[in-house]
């Protein structure tokens, strides 16, 4: 592969953390509560921002909705289901209601991770801490409270377990403070327990005056924390991705720091989950057409030495942003989003894992890819769904080490009647080289449905770090009054 060398841009610095306890954040929740999300500019509805412009994007999925689907999908997943390996995946843990909070910003963003002895799950309200063994027993406390933080409503939370150094990572976004502040939050954990203390760093992400730090991403590699955001001019134009890594030395220790930022980049840019020691990190973007953009960043720890090259062009099947996903009983759809990646990738060995939603002939529906890095060249990719006549949408992928896959997403399917679905399915590798995951397996369907406009933007998956053979899910639900809800799913390989 040919690489080019991407000049880096302004410096990131960041002063030694606050260090807080989860005593002090449910103390703080009860004596400083944060601002409504419903006196925000923005609303109680965090609006989308496409990276093309808002209108075209607008026009473009009200053109996809008049023109329909076709008849039906092009294969049956159905009847593949009978003859196929997939089936050995099964609930292998709990099946359980996970945050609801009908006053919070919409969508909720659910996200999450499986650790040692619990799971945590952010929403764009709160930070809930559920115990492995007994998930009815949970801490729950506001976004607010949590990062110690009340000037402007957070939103954008992600959340991933450091199974080899046993530390979990939480992050979120605020609305700006001003043309020329506007904070990211890095919460780190102390211990693996997400109930003991945290090292909380607030970044201040505005390098160009005006600008707006949006959808931020959180991956990671054996050496630093890598973080990317889409970044939007005061007039709403995209500027491009930028990205930036800390080394795991500083932040595991509450140790300030400086990087560099990378600015400039292809939209929306997806950092990995590394789970070895591979010397170099790969970054994935799906912008349109018939490629995908890979980046190769090394010495991602050392802030004089990091260096992002590319993008290398991985030649794909054609893809396009799918159309929104009706809902049956209502004239109301779900915004599928602009074909982007929502979450991390996985990245093991030569293989790098990615999923995202694109159109299947006038249907939304996810697709996977499996990307030889070293080769920087497809392997295989593949559509997935429910049933040739169902809308599949913001799915997530994790793979363990061995690269058996696991995928979640939402499904609505209107002719058979089926709400928002929570969905997950996965593959075993021991049963060949060639994946497959529809048609998957309905964890939750909804009571109901949800109004117009904005479903979750991301779901997540991840391995569990106590068996590679089984996952954890986190996806949004709806409530039977039509208010957003969760689901927490554990799901496994059977045999």
């Amino acid at each position: 592969m040919k690489h080019s060398s991407i000049e880096v841009g302004p410096q990131l610095e960041a002063a030694a953390p606050q260090v807080r306890s989860v005593e002090t954040m449910l103390r703080d929740m009860q004596n400083n509560p944060p601002p409504a999300a419903r006196s925000i500019a923005q609303a109680k509805s965090k609006p989308f921002l496409p990276t093309i412009p808002a209108d075209q994007y607008d026009e473009l999925k009200a053109t996809l909705h008049a023109q329909g689907p076709a008849a039906e999908k092009p294969f049956d997943t159905e009847t593949e289901a009978e003859a196929s390996p997939r089936a050995r995946i099964g609930l292998v843990g709990p099946n359980v209601p996970g945050a609801t909070d009908v006053d919070g910003l919409i969508p909720p963003d659910t996200h999450g991770a499986i650790g040692l002895d619990h799971f945590v799950e952010v929403t764009n309200s709160h930070v809930d801490i559920f115990v492995r063994t007994n998930p009815s027993q949970r801490t729950s406390m506001s976004l607010a409270a949590f990062f110690g933080y009340t000037t402007r409503v957070l939103f954008d939370p992600r959340a991933v377990y450091d199974s080899v150094w046993n530390r979990w990572i939480v992050t979120a976004d605020a609305f700006q403070e001003s043309d020329t502040r506007q904070f990211h939050f890095v919460a780190i954990s102390t211990t693996s327990n997400p109930l003991g203390a945290y090292f909380i760093y607030g970044l201040n992400v505005t390098f160009n005056a005006g600008d707006f730090w949006d959808y931020p991403q959180l991956g990671m590699d054996q050496d630093a924390i890598i973080i990317t955001a889409n970044v939007f001019t005061s007039s709403g134009g995209f500027r491009g991705a930028d990205m930036f890594a800390v080394a795991k030395a500083r932040l595991y220790n509450g140790l300030g720091f400086a990087v560099p930022v990378f600015t400039g980049l292809r939209a929306t840019l997806a950092p990995p989950i590394v789970l070895d020691q591979n010397a170099r990190t790969f970054l994935v973007a799906a912008s349109g057409g018939s490629a995908l953009s890979l980046y190769t960043l090394t010495n991602s720890s050392r802030p004089n030495a990091i260096q992002l090259t590319g993008p290398v062009n991985v030649s794909v099947p054609s893809y396009s942003a799918p159309p929104a996903a009706p809902q049956p009983g209502t004239r109301a759809v779900l915004d599928t989003l602009d074909g982007r990646f929502v979450n991390a990738s996985t990245q093991t060995g030569d293989f790098l894992w990615q999923v995202h939603t694109v159109n299947l002939v006038g249907y939304a529906a996810p697709k996977f890819y499996q990307i030889n890095t070293a080769a920087g060249a497809l392997v295989q990719s593949a559509f997935f769904f429910g049933t040739s006549t169902s809308f599949d949408f913001n799915a997530s992928i994790a793979a363990n080490s061995a690269n058996d896959v696991y995928v979640t997403w939402t499904l609505t399917d209107p002719p058979r009647g089926t709400n928002a679905q929570v969905r997950f399915s996965g593959f075993d590798h021991n049963n060949g080289s060639t994946y497959s995951l529809s048609p998957g397996t309905a964890a939750f369907t909804s009571p109901t449905w949800f109004g117009n406009g904005r479903w979750g933007d991301y779901s997540a998956v991840t391995v569990d770090p106590r068996n590679a053979r089984r996952a954890w899910l986190v996806n949004e639900d709806i409530l039977s009054n039509h208010d957003w809800g969760s689901r927490i799913v554990g799901i496994g390989f059977t045999a």
